[in-house]
């Protein structure tokens, strides 16, 4: 593999899950006001990931480690997690892109946070390359020392719990989108959502898509 990382991916079955499948899709969504071509252009970048929300950032291997270590590890450490509530997710506008993503940070943001920590030692340390594909010099003083110290800017207090739905767009096209999306993404997001589980992704290739290698179940004490 050529990297991993750690998401939350909505369990097959849900109405999420299916939104998602179809949202990420193939064959393009009938959505009024938007054509199928500006449809794939808009997800061209997040299907590279899939449908998920990050809870550890993809990542190269660091020597002296492999991925059966790394499941070992995922396997570990969902024995000492609970689920964590997110509560009821909603179509917002993040940075210059739209994802669903909840009201609060929540207990999702502590679960990130412990995955950021305890898988941090299969985390090879960033080229120089990687790192000034983060745009360094546009990061807050925050960020920038959590790129440094993590190998991701938005993790701890910079998180936030979301799945992607676009990549950039401009004004007129979130607005676009964002109408075309609020129709179709009702029942998808309609009930809470809750982590029971969590998923060890990995990619090929640099040019692959991401895949599930594994789920976990969380069998610690609840977060909420």
């Amino acid at each position: 593999m050529y990297r991993y990382a750690i998401y939350y991916v909505p369990p097959p079955g849900t109405a999420l899950a299916a939104f998602g499948a179809r949202w990420l899709g193939r064959d393009a969504p009938d959505l009024t006001g938007v054509s199928a071509e500006d449809w794939r252009r808009a997800v061209a970048a997040p299907r590279r990931y899939g449908f998920h929300a990050t809870l550890k950032a993809p990542f190269r291997l660091a020597a002296g480690t492999d991925e059966r270590a790394l499941a070992d590890a995922v396997e570990r450490f969902r024995r000492t997690r609970g689920p964590a509530s997110v509560g009821k997710l909603a179509l917002r506008v993040l940075a210059d892109f739209l994802a669903f993503a909840p009201m609060e940070r929540g207990a999702a943001a502590e679960l990130a946070a412990d995955c950021v920590r305890a898988f941090d030692e299969f985390r090879a340390p960033l080229t120089a390359e990687e790192s000034a594909r983060r745009r360094p010099d546009g990061l807050t003083a925050s960020e920038r020392a959590n790129l440094d110290r993590w190998g991701y800017p938005y993790v701890m207090e910079d998180y936030r719990f979301h799945l992607t739905l676009t990549g950039p767009l401009d004004e007129a096209g979130r607005a676009r989108f964002g109408a075309a999306i609020a129709r179709a993404a009702l029942p998808a997001i309609a009930e809470p959502v809750e982590i029971a589980d969590i998923c060890l992704c990995g990619q090929k290739t640099p040019e692959a898509e991401f895949g599930v290698l594994g789920r976990f179940a969380l069998e610690g004490p609840p977060q909420r």
